[in-house]
């Protein structure tokens, strides 16, 4: 032990004395004079602190067997001793010295372990001041007598003080021996736990990949009955979906080379297609916009794929450059409270993308879409639409760069065995992207009208459109608000992506709604990504909570039942998607170009923009040169319009401008009409923007 007693200086030794929370416990040394504590950080050093035991209050703690706690003058000193007999001994010590108001006698305990040793202790007892002795005091013989009874009660007060001793210490190693069977118990149970978690998540994984197997095999199954009723059947349309050996099956943007059959079989197919199809009840299906076809046009590409497993990219042609540091507020001073749809950027802050393109990065969780519209439950339903909303903000992540700005009349598709989707740059100032996406269980639209202003440290985009939903097997239409993006630490600091502000989102069939709060990340980043969502019936009530962080997750829980479940997880970034502009796989995709779709996609594509190409595949010198020179061609084109006198609006090719009778906002309603030019290869009256 660390503890000794002196004649001189009185009891001493070293314990720990808990400081704060940023130093913890520090090793002291502790003297016991008369009736004062002192302690100091060595026996050699000056006294930090004096205290009066007189005026102490001392206790043992009762959650630390070897911590005790002195309260003095308003403040508090927690000491810990090194086993629980030395702190036994210290707390004798310190009410000894308390007791020596009292004049009571000082009995001092054993430095021994009082728990395994049979010695018994011996007692100092304070002698008599022969000055204060008086004339009737007994004898040598009395005072013999008076000290072999104080050695029995002694020898009974260390009797009863090591039989209490003996039931505390029995009773703390039965709360030890409680605490370690506790553990061991969670320990198993944590272990149990986890392992039917990975059994649960690897059941999931083969139940998903059932119902993908089963899907597969009933379009293998319509491709094998369409098949025998064809005369002319080519051999290749006999192979297996996503055969390697199948150079006939046609990629998503390929030409579709469907067997050919009668005009009377074709117009009794129709007829049974109609008969058997439901009207498309979306409030944007006007009879005017002749939405018969879609249908149709579904049927014709319901076989069609994106693109082979062969062309599938994991990672750009190029990485992007590293080029040398810009002067940022060189470049944006002169942006400070502008409308920033009138500034062109340098080519340094651009990544090879363009808006359309960017738009239809929200697919890569498309699934939610899926689930909505299969659930049976209209307040999950409600709870998949709006993961699918959040979802699409987790591709922000640290993309600082601006796509490029299309042109006006620029389009893009992306099609896939699920879900068609198609944009268009639908006005040049301000600059707007119309897109519509639909597939057999929804339809989805939305513009991307936004007011930028640049404000010294932030650059912000507020949506001036609402995000729609139709689910066509429930007749459901969803209208949901957007949060603010912003571009932040613009001058200063490393610059980040924030989606921050209050969102409302309504089933307009069912009247149930929801808010949506994305929290901003203020100074210390504490709540980045955080987002949280309550979900409410029909009657107002609070049923579901969302909650998790768009950068990463969101789980839902059952406020009745305190039921939760994950709804959306992240996928994984692509290897060195730093190097890649920060995209993720899917982004990767969405300017592939290959020899088919050269030969199918309309000659204003995205993906035949020569600078976005050039930026792509690392040539910054050429992208900037082909930026300007399609700048100056859409200011000449616009020069000629006002020489020739030319008033007409413009009007896009594939969307009509309208006001929403719902919301009453201006909106652009897809007309259907890019997919029947697209199998009818009919590009004639599109301008050729490029070139």
């Amino acid at each position: 032990m660390n503890i000794q007693k002196d004649s001189t200086k009185g009891q001493q030794g070293y314990l720990q004395k808990w400081v704060n929370m940023w130093q913890g416990w520090q090793r002291r040394y502790f003297i016991i004079q008369d009736k004062f504590l002192v302690y100091k950080e060595a026996p050699d050093a000056k006294t930090k602190c004096t205290i009066n035991l007189e005026d102490a209050d001392m206790h043992m703690s009762a959650n630390d067997a070897l911590k005790m706690v002195i309260s003095y003058a308003g403040n508090t000193f927690k000491l810990r001793a090194a086993t629980v007999s030395e702190k036994v001994q210290w707390m004798d010590w310190l009410r000894q010295a308390k007791a020596k108001k009292a004049g009571l006698a000082s009995v001092t305990l054993p430095l021994e372990d009082r728990k395994d040793s049979d010695e018994q202790s011996k007692t100092t007892v304070k002698s008599p001041d022969p000055r204060k002795r008086s004339k009737d005091e007994p004898k040598e013989e009395g005072v013999t007598a008076h000290i072999s009874d104080l050695e029995t009660k002694n020898k009974e007060l260390v009797a009863i003080l090591k039989k209490r001793f003996t039931q505390e210490n029995n009773t703390l190693v039965s709360h030890i021996t409680k605490i370690y069977s506790i553990q061991n118990s969670m320990e198993d149970t944590l272990t149990a736990y986890v392992a039917r978690v990975q059994s649960a998540v690897k059941d999931e994984k083969l139940k998903d990949m059932s119902e993908k197997l089963e899907s597969e095999c009933n379009e293998l199954k319509a491709e094998i009955v369409e098949a025998l009723g064809s005369a002319a059947l080519s051999k290749s349309r006999h192979s297996l979906p996503g055969d390697k050996n199948d150079k006939s099956r046609k990629s998503d943007h390929a030409p579709q080379e469907d067997s050919k059959v009668s005009a009377e079989e074709a117009k009794a197919e129709d007829r049974k297609d109609e008969e058997s199809s439901s009207e498309s009840s979306s409030s944007f299906n006007d009879e005017e916009f002749d939405t018969a076809n879609e249908e149709e046009i579904s049927k014709n590409m319901s076989n069609s794929n994106s693109m082979e497993e062969t062309e599938h990219r994991m990672a750009l042609p190029a990485k992007r450059s590293n080029l040398q540091k810009v002067s940022v507020w060189r470049v944006l001073k002169d942006m400070i409270g502008k409308d920033l749809t009138h500034f062109t950027l340098p080519i340094y802050f651009i990544e090879p993308i363009t808006m359309l393109q960017k738009v239809a990065e929200c697919l890569e969780y498309e699934q939610l879409l899926r689930k909505a519209g299969q659930c049976g439950d209209s307040l999950m339903r409600m709870a998949y639409v709006i993961s699918f909303l959040i979802a699409q903000y987790a591709d922000t992540v640290n993309r600082t760069k601006k796509p490029f700005n299309p042109i006006l009349g620029e389009t893009y598709e992306y099609v896939t065995r699920d879900y068609k989707f198609f944009s268009e740059q639908v006005s040049h100032h301000p600059p707007i992207s119309a897109c519509h996406c639909h597939s057999e269980l929804y339809e989805f639209w939305m513009h991307t009208h936004m007011k930028f202003s640049f404000w010294g440290k932030s650059l912000e985009g507020t949506p001036l459109g609402s995000f729609n939903v139709f689910l066509k097997k429930y007749n459901e239409r969803y209208i949901i608000s957007r949060p603010v993006s912003a571009a932040c630490n613009i001058i200063l600091g490393t610059m980040y992506i924030d989606n921050y502000g209050d969102c409302v989102a309504k089933n307009q069939s069912t009247g149930e709604t929801a808010k949506i709060n994305f929290k901003k990340k203020g100074w210390f980043g504490k709540h980045y990504g955080d987002v949280n969502v309550s979900i409410f019936d029909s009657a107002g009530t609070a049923v579901y909570e969302l909650y998790g962080k768009w950068t990463d997750y969101l789980k839902i829980k059952k406020l009745t039942t305190g039921e939760e479940q994950l709804l959306w997880q992240r996928n994984e970034r692509p290897p060195e998607w730093e190097n890649y502009y920060y995209f993720t796989e899917f982004a990767y995709q969405l300017n592939n170009l290959t020899e088919r779709m050269k030969k199918v996609l309309p000659p204003n594509d995205s993906r035949f923009r020569p600078d976005l190409r050039a930026l792509e595949n690392g040539d910054l010198k050429l992208s900037a040169a082909e930026k300007n020179r399609l700048e100056d061609l859409q200011r000449a084109m616009r020069k000629q319009k006002e020489k020739d006198k030319d008033k007409t609006e413009y009007k896009p090719a594939y969307f009509v401008e309208d006001d929403d009778p719902i919301t009453k906002e201006k909106t652009y309603k897809f007309t259907w009409k890019y997919w029947k030019d697209r199998e009818a290869g009919s590009w004639k009256h599109l301008p050729h923007l490029f070139y």
